[in-house]
């Protein structure tokens, strides 16, 4: 029973060991990817759906950066004083870095009558129009997926010629450290840049003026029209809403206009809660995997704006690299420039 036991423990060592040693092979990665416009001999074709790329369990490493929550520093501002006489003197003197202070009280957790009472309060910072191409972290290091140093962006000079190319722009160039691990076992990161698109397009590539017309357009074209004078007037306008909310509770979509039908919306639409709120320029997933070899999988959407709608260029690669090398994922439209190079980790204290 003893030698058994030995048997088996010794098994589990052997097993576990090879796993144990995959998990502290970290890697610096550093990518670049840009925008190009395809030679005159290929000829451009969008197609018309957009293949939604959902994030999710993957890492993100921008929105922190970007988007902090600042509910706690929220909470903790003092108020500004509610005198009027300082409010205009406040005005005329020049603002100090250090001055910070909110005009309506924070109501805390245990002041709140409900439990699940929503706040209408803003905390978090809005994206910026257009990202910076440069995005580099800290560098601190951590027991997951994190951003680079300044100094990790070693691929410098290949990104100035970019810059300098005719037909191409430089949309991110970065770099992260992260110990891959199995195919099976991987998880993406996500990677998002360039221009935000969110004001005038939603995720499917649809103009946002458009939609609300359409809808303003269903609900007067179903709505009869009446005049004040007419005898009975207020009698017909209660029966007008009384035939509308009927109309609403039995279907929430508007009626189309007449003559005109509403393109059918697609399944993998109506699940909006798992898809990016923001509509940038580039966005997509990168996933890095240690299989005896390294293995690089990309995933993005590249939108590329025209005179009146906003076309989708969808970019699917799988490659096999080797660390220290620089390797090019090439595409008529996207090219992507990878290194992988082997970092490790400071020793622990």
């Amino acid at each position: 029973m003893i030698k058994a036991l030995k048997y088996c423990l010794l098994s589990s060592v052997l097993l576990t060991s090879p796993l144990s040693a995959q998990q502290q092979r970290w890697f610096e990665v550093e990518m670049l990817v840009f925008s190009q416009t395809p030679g005159a001999t290929i000829q451009e074709t969008f197609g018309d759906s957009v293949k939604a790329i959902k994030p999710g369990r993957a890492y993100d490493l921008l929105t922190p950066r970007y988007q902090p929550d600042i509910a706690n520093l929220l909470s903790e501002l003092p108020l500004c004083p509610q005198d009027t006489g300082f409010a205009s003197e406040f005005k005329l003197m020049p603002l100090r870095s250090q001055t910070m202070c909110i005009f309506e009280p924070q109501v805390k957790p245990w002041q709140q009558y409900n439990l699940f009472q929503p706040r209408n309060t803003i905390n978090k910072v809005a994206y910026p129009l257009q990202l910076p191409a440069v995005i580099t972290g800290r560098g601190e290091h951590q027991n997951t997926p994190y951003l680079a140093d300044d100094s990790a962006l070693q691929l410098r000079d290949i990104a100035q010629k970019i810059n300098r190319q005719a037909g191409m722009s430089l949309l991110l160039h970065t770099s992260w450290r992260q110990a891959p691990v199995t195919e099976r076992r991987a998880i993406a990161s996500r990677w998002f840049a360039g221009k935000n698109f969110s004001q005038q397009f939603d995720y499917w590539s649809q103009p946002r003026n458009l939609l609300v017309a359409t809808a303003d357009t269903a609900l007067t074209s179903n709505t009869p029209t009446y005049s004040m004078t007419d005898t009975g007037s207020d009698t017909q306008l209660l029966s007008q809403i009384d035939t509308l909310l009927q109309q609403l509770s039995a279907n929430s979509q508007l009626p189309p206009p007449p003559g005109e039908q509403l393109p059918a919306i697609a399944p993998e639409q109506q699940s909006l809660s798992s898809l990016p709120d923001q509509v940038w320029q580039l966005d997509g997933l990168f996933k890095l995997h240690l299989d005896h070899y390294l293995f690089v999988n990309t995933e993005f959407n590249l939108r590329i704006p025209s005179a009146d709608k906003l076309n989708t260029v969808y970019v699917r690669q799988s490659r096999r690299v080797i660390s220290g090398e620089i390797h090019y994922l090439d595409h008529p439209h996207l090219g992507i420039i990878l290194q992988i190079r082997r970092f490790d980790p400071p020793a622990a204290e």
